[in-house]
Parts: C-alpha cells; sequence; structure tokens
C-alpha cells in the first residue's frame, strides 16, 4: 500500500507543478473576470478555468496521500516503540 501512495503522492505533486507552469506559460495575461466587467466569450478562459480546476485537484490529491503517507508513518513508530516496549519488560 505504501509504495502506491507513494506514487500517487510524488505522481500528482509532479503533475500539479506542470500545469501550473502550463497554466502560467499558456495564459498569462487571461484573469477572473470582475462583477462590473462584461462576460466575454473566449476558449482562452474556458481552456484556463478547466486547466486551474485541474490543477486544484490534482494539489488536493498531493496533499491528501502526503497526508496518508505521514499519518502511516506515524502510525508504524506507534507500533514500533509499542512493541519495542514489551521486548524490553
Amino acid at each position: 500500500m505504501k509504495p502506491q501512495l507513494s506514487l500517487l503522492f510524488i505522481g500528482s505533486a509532479v503533475l500539479s507543478v506542470v500545469l501550473a507552469v502550463a497554466c502560467d506559460w499558456f495564459f498569462p495575461d487571461v484573469l477572473p473576470l470582475a462583477s462590473t466587467e462584461p462576460p466575454h466569450a473566449s476558449w482562452r478562459l474556458d481552456a484556463a478555468f478547466v486547466l486551474t480546476t485541474i490543477t486544484w485537484t490534482t494539489t488536493f490529491v498531493s496533499a491528501a496521500s502526503g497526508l496518508a503517507l505521514f499519518l502511516r508513518y506515524v502510525n508504524d513508530a506507534a507500533k514500533l516503540e509499542e512493541r519495542q516496549a514489551r521486548v524490553d519488560r
């Protein structure tokens, strides 16, 4: 389970960085609309929205898998200390 979780963590972190760089590279001038501006019918705005949404989703997956890895590590360390305490008795 840990190797798959580690692969998910690393893969989603790398994908998040790549997508964030791609969004900044391809859509540097696309900004969110203010409420007073007329809506623009632009494929660039839609593409930037989709790319940003995917970036935030992969960032969440990376954070969640990193947290799960950390908690598994802490739990395993606590179990190891408990076993060691039983052996020392």
